[in-house]
């Protein structure tokens, strides 16, 4: 079903890095120097919306929650599903000829780099727990979008009603895509629930 639309231009994948309020609609611009045109723009860029959304004249308070991980290529299957040691208060999670370590909570901009005792935090205890050997094959730092209440923004900018924001649900972004792609729809159609107001922006 996707393919057709594809085919005609519904998908174009872009860096965006800025927001231009024109009369004919909301001007994209990419990082190679590229705009798009849209009648309506959904900012879910996690992390990265508020930078966006102060373009359009709101500011807000959204941090991250800095996880990290690492992988360990395995030719043997140790674990047949995710398990916690709870002392140590990390996920170990079997994938295909892998084995994922990932857990804490480092609160930090996007921009401060990686903590280097959090990576030995993680090696040390997955190496006691599992008796490994093998290298660290790959280890990464991602950003959970998070805002002081806990909450998510989602609704309409109050700057700029043709900007609908999606961001902001910490650790629960991908659980929650489904519900918040049905508000945004009808955020659009003009049948967004009166109680979607508790999530808006306008609360900070």
């Amino acid at each position: 079903m996707a393919a057709p639309l594809i085919a005609e231009g519904a998908l174009r994948q872009a860096t965006i890095t800025g927001v231009q309020r024109q009369p004919d609609g909301l001007h994209l611009v990419s990082a190679e120097g590229t705009t798009f045109r849209a009648d309506r723009v959904v900012l879910c860029g996690g992390a990265w919306s508020a930078a966006l959304a102060r373009q359009v004249g709101d500011h807000i308070p959204l941090d991250t929650e800095r996880g990290y991980h690492l992988e360990f290529d395995l030719q043997d299957t140790l674990l047949n599903r995710p398990c916690c040691p709870v002392e140590s208060a990390f996920y170990m999670t079997p994938m295909a000829g892998r084995l994922r370590v990932a857990g804490t909570v480092e609160l930090g901009s996007i921009n401060d780099p990686a903590n280097p005792q959090r990576f030995d935090y993680l090696e040390r205890h997955v190496r006691r727990v599992m008796g490994l050997t093998q290298p660290v094959a790959r280890k990464w730092l991602g950003f959970r979008p998070s805002l002081p209440d806990s909450l998510p923004v989602i609704g309409p900018s109050p700057n700029e009603p043709r900007m609908i924001y999606a961001f902001g649900h910490q650790h629960l972004g991908l659980t929650l895509a489904g519900a918040t792609g049905q508000l945004v729809a009808d955020c659009i159609a003009g049948k967004a629930p009166r109680w979607l107001d508790s999530f808006s922006v306008q609360r900070f």
